[in-house]
């Protein structure tokens, strides 16, 4: 489970990286109406949740499948409203520029929904397949 929480911790650092240079690329060639003030706060923020959202999987327990989806379910729970929250700061601070940073924001809430579905159905296939190994035949083996 460690060699496989390391590998999630490296893969979403260069997905975050990607992603974030990508859209500013993207924003700066062909939207330039829609450049942030303080674009890396996006990216930054993603990235700091992505981290807490794969150290949680390597502490919850691998024996209680439920306690891993009601895990799964708080932790998109508390993204949402910590969103919500982030979106609402930026707004009291600049509100000028609120419509094109829910934009961006938006577009990189929906790629990370995307990134931490497949993380959670890799360590689902992960505890299915180490509960598999550790089962005993169903079937006497016959020598």
């Amino acid at each position: 489970m460690k060699k496989l929480i390391i590998n999630f911790l490296i893969f979403h650092t260069v997905v975050m990286a990607v992603t974030g240079v990508g859209i500013w690329l993207l924003l700066e060639a062909f939207f330039p109406t829609l450049l942030v003030k303080g674009f890396y706060i996006i990216p930054l923020f993603f990235y700091l949740l992505g981290i807490l959202f794969i150290t949680q999987f390597r502490l919850s327990a691998i024996t209680h499948p439920m306690k891993m989806v009601n895990l799964y379910m708080l932790l998109k729970m508390i993204k949402v409203f910590v969103s919500f929250i982030t979106i609402l700061i930026y707004w009291y601070i600049h509100k000028a520029g609120i419509r094109s940073f829910a934009i961006v924001f938006i577009i990189f809430y929906l790629i990370d929904l995307v990134w931490e579905t497949y993380i959670y159905l890799r360590m689902e296939k992960y505890i299915k397949n180490q509960s598999d190994h550790n089962k005993p035949p169903k079937e006497p083996i016959e020598l």
